[in-house]
């Protein structure tokens, strides 16, 4: 009988579809928990109204440890993007564009030109460690353990303020050369039982004492814990602010994480531009050295002279344009961006050139 009022009073079976369906929690913070999607903890409080304030904390605490991880799993999968399209420039670099570059260099030396050396480089980045500045979220504490500490003190010292009153009663002394037998707690605890009634009963002494101590270790149990709880619903928010500030910068940093990775993409069209371009000016100059047979800058034909000197110029620039510096502390510097534009403008020139 008594368990079906009980299922009556909870509207149900004590396991409802909705708590079926609720996973487990370990507590440990290693489950995902997102916007949308409450912690198994605080959907079980919500169903059964058993949730405590320490369990609503610890899932505050819980979701802001998620959210805090999962803004360093982007940072740290823009990082690995950036560093594997370094990596494939790198390769583009050394397989295709140097092979044309050495190439061009080697024909201006050949007829006299200044000598422009072009080396395998990347350009440079300072990017930003996921682990400079991490967000470390630790577990609420309950505050039973040391409120339990705590009570059980109150409660001795109750006991040793009832002993000190006994004493004074009784009229003995309140350190004793010898430690009080049976018959001399009887006594004091008789002298006790007086603030009860006319005659001494140490059997109604001995339970004001044992009673007054349990309840003093009760009140300063329950008074601890509950200054705890406030205090972890104050450490829930706050930890839940310093989160929110934390992924609001990393999104920044992703952000910016994000345009190096756009700029370096178009850094790399544009070197491809140069590639094919300077790749077409070789065979051109070749072909020049070989018709009109010169052996100097000065012998070639003026249109010969004209594009030697184009590829000189594209060299350079594109010399310029892998030696700039492309970010720097995550961000992407604005010398980056105007060496990019500047040598798009030069490389497009070239382009209409061909068509003019």
């Amino acid at each position: 009988m008594a368990d079906q009022e009980n299922k009556g009073q909870t509207g149900g079976t004590p396991e409802s579809p909705l708590t079926e369906a609720t996973p487990e929690v370990s507590g440990q913070g290693n489950h995902e928990i997102t916007e949308h999607q409450e912690s198994p903890e605080a959907a079980s409080a919500a169903v059964s109204g058993r949730g405590d304030r320490l369990s609503q904390a610890q899932s505050r605490v819980v979701a802001a440890r998620e959210k805090v991880l999962g803004a360093e799993e982007e940072i740290e999968e823009c990082l690995r993007n950036i560093q594997n399209d370094l990596e494939a420039f790198e390769a583009y670099e050394r397989a295709s564009l140097l092979p044309v570059v050495e190439e061009s260099r080697r024909l201006l030396e050949s007829i006299g030109m200044e000598e422009v050396k072009i080396e395998a480089k990347l350009p440079e980045l300072e990017l930003e460690e996921p682990e400079a500045e991490k967000l470390e979220i630790e577990d609420l504490s309950s505050g039973k353990g040391s409120a339990f500490f705590w009570g059980l003190i109150a409660a001795v010292a109750t006991v040793g303020g009832w002993y000190a009153y006994a004493t004074q009663k009784a009229g003995i002394s309140l350190l004793p050369q010898k430690l009080p037998d049976l018959a001399s707690l009887s006594t004091l605890a008789g002298k006790v039982s007086l603030l009860l009634g006319p005659a001494e009963n140490p059997s109604v002494g001995a339970a004001v004492v044992i009673g007054s101590a349990l309840v003093v270790w009760w009140l300063v149990y329950t008074v601890l814990v509950a200054l705890r709880s406030a205090k972890n619903q104050r450490l829930a928010e706050k930890i839940e602010e310093e989160a929110g500030f934390y992924c609001r910068k990393k999104e920044e940093c992703k952000a910016m994480m994000e345009r190096v990775r756009e700029h370096l993409d178009m850094l790399r069209q544009t070197v491809q531009k140069y590639e094919v371009l300077l790749h077409e000016k070789n065979a051109g100059l070749r072909r020049a050295l070989y018709v009109e047979e010169a052996e100097t800058y000065d012998d070639l034909h003026e249109r010969s002279k004209e594009m030697a000197r184009q590829m000189d110029e594209m060299l350079k620039e594109l010399d310029r344009l892998l030696a700039t510096p492309m970010a720097r502390s995550g961000m992407l510097t604005p010398e980056s961006e105007e060496a990019l534009r500047r040598a798009k403008r030069a490389v497009n020139d070239q382009i209409l050139r061909l068509y003019s």
